[in-house]
């Protein structure tokens, strides 16, 4: 399999959503009575401990999936979290995120079994599933850690997987993660996320 990274520059809408929906599980099981919005929902993880976390959710969520896919896996992010309404400040607290670029070519009649392989081994170790927006074709779940995990099939064939993962600190001025690597491009410069490898079973 290919594990090439990227930086990413902008959150896919399926894991902009995951990003949202884990943070604010995370804020919901550690806010009570009287705290302030602007508190941080529980102790902020390291960098280096989120990353693994981040590897660790993409590697559960593609193990159930035989025959396995090839792929490779964008730079993760920070995104600093803010409050809403008129009063927008930082939470002091941003969420990690990583996408996992799926390079071997689903054929559309294997959609099904290929989210089906996702969905059992999300069940069995107890994550909370949702089908996500209706506008987009993948599951995304929460785990009791509430922490986020998605898959999502776009209209042109390609499938994201997505994980987040929050606290984190917020950046300041340099990457959490350390020094970004180039993204894998195709030859009119755009991101080389469309699949290309053919399977003899999920390709047919």
């Amino acid at each position: 399999m290919n594990h090439r990274s990227r930086p990413a520059p902008r959150l896919s809408a399926a894991l902009a959503v995951l990003a949202l929906g884990a943070t604010a599980c995370t804020a919901g099981a550690g806010a009570g009575p009287g705290q302030s919005q602007g508190k941080t929902p529980g102790p902020l993880i390291p960098p280096a401990q989120a990353l693994q976390k981040l590897d660790s959710l993409l590697a559960e969520t593609t193990s159930g999936v035989q025959p396995a896919l090839r792929y490779w896996d964008a730079w993760p992010q920070a995104t600093v979290r803010y409050s809403k309404g008129l009063d927008e400040h930082s939470l002091g607290y941003a969420a990690a995120s990583r996408e996992r670029h799926v390079m071997t070519k689903v054929a559309p009649g294997k959609y099904d079994a290929l989210l089906a392989a996702v969905r059992d081994t999300w069940q069995a170790k107890g994550y909370r599933i949702d089908t996500g927006p209706a506008n987009l074709k993948g599951l995304f779940a929460t785990t009791a850690d509430g922490y986020g995990v998605s898959v999502t099939i776009h209209p042109a064939g390609n499938i994201d997987i997505g994980a987040t993962v929050s606290p984190v600190p917020v950046p300041d001025g340099r990457d959490l993660f350390g020094t970004p690597t180039p993204d894998p491009v195709m030859a009119n410069g755009n991101p080389d996320v469309l699949p290309k490898y053919d399977d003899p079973y999920w390709s047919i």
